[in-house]
């Protein structure tokens, strides 16, 4: 499969969401020091519900998205893009990562690159 055709299928952006929501959820409870049947209770719900979030097996409405990602004290905003948009930006984003620029890289690590390395000067 293709990227293209990948970021065009609904099981792409699901799994994402899924993992988003997964990482916020483990980061939540370490964060907060919460077992999952400590989360469970204060969210209202069983410890089942949340293994079920943990594992990705779920499709939740909206509103139980909304709902938990509020009671992790994050603000639930999603952003809607153009998909052809979004895969010619991802593109590009990928082709400058590949080939870092001179101007990424930092001065003190130009300066180690530019002088053979006998004419270093090492501090201790």
């Amino acid at each position: 499969m293709e990227r293209e055709e990948l970021l065009e299928s609904k099981e792409y952006w699901v799994a994402k969401i899924q993992i988003a929501l997964f990482e916020l959820i483990e980061n939540y409870m370490a964060e907060n020091d919460l077992t999952r049947t400590q989360l469970a209770e204060k969210l209202g719900v069983t410890k089942g519900y949340i293994t079920q979030i943990l594992n990705g097996d779920y499709d939740h409405k909206i509103s139980k998205l909304v709902e938990l990602s509020l009671a992790c004290g994050i603000a639930p905003v999603f952003n809607f893009i153009n998909l052809p948009d979004y895969i010619a930006n991802e593109s590009n984003n990928k082709a400058r990562l590949s080939k870092p620029k001179k101007s990424m890289i930092p001065k003190q690590v130009k300066k180690l690159t530019s002088k053979p390395a006998s004419k270093r000067k090492l501090r201790a």
